[in-house]
């Protein structure tokens, strides 16, 4: 046993009479079971490997694959697995290098680099080592994940061994072991180890042979991985879209029926407004249906249009010709791209919902065409599995007779056709009460009230202060890049009930160059969801919990780069600056701010200066000190543990585990609320109780119990 766990060892062998008896009696005595498989050998290995103690097992196939499969069929229920090698080339005196961080639940897989270890002389061949280079290199080419060795020594956990499903049954074993390791986002990491000349000559990089086959092996099962998983990518692509059909909001050109009732400026931003209560509705679908979204537009340019609605879609031009040979451009483009249904919809009829749309691609699994009828005789939705350029052509475009008319040309082409609830457009000053109702319905609360808070969103940073006028008057200006080498950002921020915060929260993130906004929200009953859309932010949803709302915002992120803030958090001026400093700096692998409240008092001050001590000394900072760390790093690590309380903790001990954990100096200031509600003395109590019982491993029933005597409203 090593801290607490049993450690099982396989050795694969093959005519090692000399060394393995060396191999076994260099393991130390605190590991529970030693596995020798004979791989056929033709000396006395078996003999001389049962008399130094191990278990001995016969595996005729050769291939060390498969020597190791078969070692791994004996096995006795361990915590953690070695690997090791029969040739005394590595030292089994070192295995405590790699089984601790698994045993102290740091790692899930060790591997022994002899790349930044010491090694003798000659002990790795030339082509060992290029071929590990070349390995390595591919590996981080196409998974993104940095190793240095596909070295043999390795320990990983029982559990991750048995979920890896290893296949592999000669040259390519430690290879797999590692891509499926990068593919299931264990926890990995690398230890330097010794390495030494084998005892005997090797049947791999010894021989022109063994090295050739070695190396094609490796190279083929790296490219087969690579080609599956592209495989697997593509079956994953989108098989359905929507199709928006809109038109930037330039006064004067756009709701033109409504000028002379609204004025120019209003009108163009009543037809903002419901594209975006379009798009809203759409990306409610996204989350239940593998859909892709384009925009097609008429007016502005693609550059006015992403500012506009962001750069979540796809944007294509509608082109020339009337609106039924660019509805059939656009149908025409998905289904040669691959696309099986498309849905075209504009944005001038708000009574259809998400369930409306999630109707229509149901029809199409079986129906060629579907059709949201509108009252005025038109169509606010039309739908195919199987292009029908006969229904967008010869239509009376613009009059009462283009529903009837396509309804006609359906029966007598023949099509299979299904109908959804009819609504209406909103084209005429008279149809207004439709639009505000539909806002009602939507929001809660008031046309007057909707469009103050669209004022104010449209004034945030989001959009520079400047209205649509002003921007089609200003000359072009390049899309904005990603953020320095953070590369693009994502600030992802978990809400329950944030009102009275999320405003101050978001405005010193949202509108930053190369920079999302996700707040992931837990079902507020308030009205954080409609503030965070107002100022730009992107909101998912989730079942409550800090952990899952924080892992969902993550899996919606786009970013390289993730920083967790929460809502009664303000980050501080230049923040972004001193995050790409931390994590610039060399193993950094999570980085946080100072913590500060936002009250002044002795006791305040005191716990301030215990906590920046905590943070900085142990390298723990916690989640109200922002925390941000690459977007790669957080998927190996596993993102947030669902726990009820201490996921941060948890992340920042694991990345801990991986190298550096730094503070900046600028401090994020957090709301001094709780400690108001519960007392500075109760609260810090409760903190410590919190941890005590993690780090003794209590259950989380313990802990929810304790969390809820923190916060009773979040943990009930």
């Amino acid at each position: 046993m090593r801290h607490g766990a049993a450690v099982a060892v396989i050795i694969p062998a093959l005519d090692e009479e000399e060394a393995i008896g060396k191999v076994v009696s260099s393991i130390p005595e605190w590991v529970d079971d030693v596995i020798v498989v004979d791989n056929g050998s033709s000396d006395r290995t078996a003999a001389v490997a049962s008399a130094s103690g191990a278990r001995v097992f016969s595996e005729p196939m050769k291939g060390y694959g498969a020597a190791c499969l078969k070692g791994i069929s004996q096995l006795r229920d361990p915590d953690v697995v070695v690997f090791l090698d029969g040739d005394f080339s590595d030292h089994p005196e070192e295995m405590s290098l790699l089984v601790d961080p698994i045993a102290q639940d740091r790692a899930d897989l060790v591997i022994g680099s002899r790349v930044l270890g010491r090694r003798e002389r000659r002990s790795l061949t030339l082509q060992a080592r290029l071929g590990n280079k070349l390995a390595c290199g591919l590996i981080a080419r196409f998974w993104d994940v940095r190793y240095t060795d596909l070295g043999p020594f390795r320990a990983i956990s029982y559990g991750c061994l048995q979920d890896l499903e290893m296949r592999d049954r000669n040259y390519g074993w430690t290879v797999e072991m590692q891509i499926k390791a990068a593919l299931r986002r264990l926890r990995v990491t690398e230890v330097p180890v010794s390495y030494r000349k084998r005892i005997g000559r090797s049947k791999v990089s010894g021989t022109f042979k063994g090295a050739v086959a070695a190396g094609t092996k490796i190279l083929a099962t790296i490219f087969g991985f690579a080609v599956e998983e592209k495989r697997k990518a593509r079956l994953k692509e989108p098989r359905e879209r929507v199709v928006l059909f809109t038109r930037y909001p330039e006064p004067g050109k756009t709701k033109t029926r409504m000028i002379p009732f609204l004025g120019a400026e209003k009108a163009a931003d009543l037809h903002a407004q419901m594209t975006e209560f379009t798009l809203e509705r759409i990306n409610e679908v996204k989350h239940t249906r593998a859909l892709s979204i384009e925009i097609r537009y008429a007016g502005g340019t693609e550059r006015l249009m992403r500012r506009w609605l962001g750069k979540s879609f796809a944007y294509a031009s509608q082109g020339s010709g009337d609106l039924g040979t660019r509805m059939l451009r656009s149908c025409a483009d998905a289904l040669r791209q691959g696309v099986r249904r498309v849905v075209v919809v504009g944005a001038d009829c708000p009574g259809w919902t998400a369930t409306t749309l999630d109707k229509a691609f149901r029809l199409l699994l079986r129906k060629d065409v579907a059709l949201g009828p509108a009252v005025d005789g038109g169509y606010y939705l039309v739908g195919l599995s199987r292009l029908a350029p006969e229904i967008f052509r010869e239509i009376p475009w613009g009059t009462d007779r283009v529903l009837q008319q396509t309804i006609e040309i359906i029966r007598s082409r023949g099509l299979d056709a299904a109908f959804l609830d009819p609504f209406r457009d909103v084209d005429r000053p008279e149809d207004l009460p439709v639009w505000e109702e539909a806002v009602r319905a939507r929001y809660g609360c008031s046309l007057a009230r909707y469009e103050q808070d669209y004022s104010i969103r449209r004034s945030s940073p989001l959009f520079d202060g400047r209205g649509l006028k002003r921007a089609l008057e200003e000359p072009p200006e390049p899309m904005n890049e990603p953020y320095g080498e953070l590369g693009r950002v994502s600030v992802i921020i978990p809400t329950l009930d944030e009102e009275a915060t999320i405003g101050s929260a978001l405005l010193r993130v949202v509108g930053i160059p190369g920079a999302e906004v996700i707040v992931a929200d837990g079902g507020s009953k308030d009205r954080t969801v409609e503030l965070a859309l107002s100022l730009g932010a992107r909101v998912v949803t989730s079942s409550v919990g800090r952990a899952r709302q924080m892992n969902a915002g993550a899996g919606q992120a786009t970013g390289d780069t993730l920083v967790f803030l929460h809502a009664d958090t303000l980050l501080p001026e230049g923040w972004l600056d001193a995050a790409q400093d931390l994590l610039n700096r060399p193993g950094t692998t999570l980085g946080a701010f100072t913590f500060k409240l936002d009250q002044k008092s002795a006791s305040f001050r005191l716990i301030e200066k215990l906590a920046n001590l905590r943070a900085r000394l142990m390298q723990m900072p916690y989640g109200d000190q922002v925390l941000f760390l690459r977007a790669g790093l957080f998927h190996r690590l596993g993102g947030f543990p669902d726990l009820p309380v201490m996921e941060d903790f948890e992340l920042v001990r694991r990345a801990r585990g991986q190298g550096k954990v730094r503070i900046a100096s600028l401090p994020a200031v957090t709301s001094a609320r709780r400690w108001g509600s519960l007392g500075v003395l109760r609260l810090t109590l409760v903190h410590q109780l919190i941890l005590m019982a993690r780090l003794v491993g209590s259950s989380p029933r313990v802990i929810s119990w304790l969390a809820r005597l923190r916060d009773p409203e979040r943990h009930t």
